[in-house]
């Protein structure tokens, strides 16, 4: 399945106050699968996965620059803790392989994101839930749904 039909699926499971506001994108740079994936809300980057970053993560080859440092700080998810790749086997899984139970349940930080911004979660039972059991990503993303919801 073609990226811009996953991507229109996972949207369309957003809850109507931030369907319009929040989107999962991804590029591929060149020929190599190389990429990055990343999450806005008001147009604004709020995660960032890329797949040079994951894998050099642990290699000392790329020292980030005080500016981007600065803006990946900011970020619920740290630079190079998820691929592009991650990005699409999430999706894939939420869309295909798990209920709503399951999806927040998972230990996976863009599943667990992906089930707090679905619309089969009501406002009330956003309220109950115990934001310390997510991973900062999906705490991030439940609490700007939780003021979406509240507008």
């Amino acid at each position: 399945m073609r990226w811009t039909k996953v991507k229109s699926l996972i949207e369309e499971r957003f809850a109507e106050s931030i369907r319009k506001r929040m989107t999962i994108n991804s590029a591929r740079y060149g020929s190599c699968t190389c990429g990055r994936a990343w999450l806005t809300f008001d147009k604004e980057e709020i995660a960032n996965f890329c797949t040079r970053a994951y894998y050099n993560k642990d290699a000392e080859v790329h020292t980030p620059s005080e500016e981007s440092e600065k803006k990946f700080a900011k970020m619920p998810v740290e630079y190079g803790e998820l691929s592009r790749q991650d990005a699409y086997e999430a999706c894939w899984a939420f869309l295909h392989d798990l209920s709503i139970e399951e999806a927040l349940e998972d230990d996976d930080p863009l599943i667990q994101t992906l089930a707090v911004l679905d619309a089969r979660i009501g406002k009330r039972r956003l309220a109950k839930f115990d934001k310390s059991h997510f991973h900062p990503l999906a705490r991030k993303c439940l609490e700007l749904r939780i003021a979406a919801e509240e507008t």
